[in-house]
């Protein structure tokens, strides 16, 4: 199957299942294709070859399953706490025949296995700076942290990164009404003044 084939089975599969689920708030193709998978695919040239991708949040698997689709070279884990997203995932992977694991897991329980990624992808997820530290520290080295946001969030979503020594890129998704923050944040780098090593 092509990747365009396997992007409208996505598409297809997301539609039929999201008004019973709650996938995501889009609410046709139209959308879909415009806010979602446009915006998901920004982020592909951030994303080390042969990475292993955390994404956080998977929901009904925006922007996870078309970067996959578009990148059979990554493998991603897919970590989403509710059961029915989860369900969903699964199922989607199954069908769509990319390389990903679906754990139905908090992402502070996932972090906690201490595997290390090559790239972390958030969308839909409010972060608070601990979490963000916490994702930053399980990067490989050269590894990159990719936050799709908007609003207040953004600015300060892009302090706490660079407040971590990160370089940070934004990328204007006028269509969608959000950027994403494209950070490369070096393993294990603490705030100056920062004495809490849980955060």
């Amino acid at each position: 199957m092509s990747a365009d084939d396997r992007m409208a089975l996505y598409l297809e599969l997301l539609l039929s299942r999201n008004a019973g689920a709650g996938l995501t708030a889009f609410r046709d193709r139209q959308e879909v294709l415009r806010k979602g998978i446009a915006p998901s695919l920004q982020g592909e040239p951030f994303l080390p070859r042969g990475a292993t991708v955390l994404d956080v949040g998977s929901g009904g698997g925006i922007p996870s399953l078309p970067l996959a689709i578009h990148r059979p070279d990554l493998g991603f884990v897919l970590c989403e706490p509710s059961g029915a997203k989860a369900q969903f995932l699964r199922e989607a992977v199954g069908l769509l025949g990319v390389s990903a694991q679906v754990r139905c897991t908090t992402v502070e329980e996932e972090l906690s296995r201490g595997g290390t990624y090559g790239a972390v992808t958030v969308r839909g997820v409010r972060l608070r700076r601990g979490l963000l530290k916490r994702l930053a520290k399980a990067l490989e080295p050269g590894g990159s942290l990719l936050v799709w946001t908007g609003g207040d969030r953004e600015a300060l979503y892009a302090a706490w990164l660079r407040a971590l020594g990160a370089d940070v890129r934004r990328i204007d998704i006028p269509e969608a009404g959000i950027a994403l923050l494209a950070a490369t944040v070096p393993r294990g780098t603490v705030a100056p003044g920062d004495r809490d090593p849980h955060l």
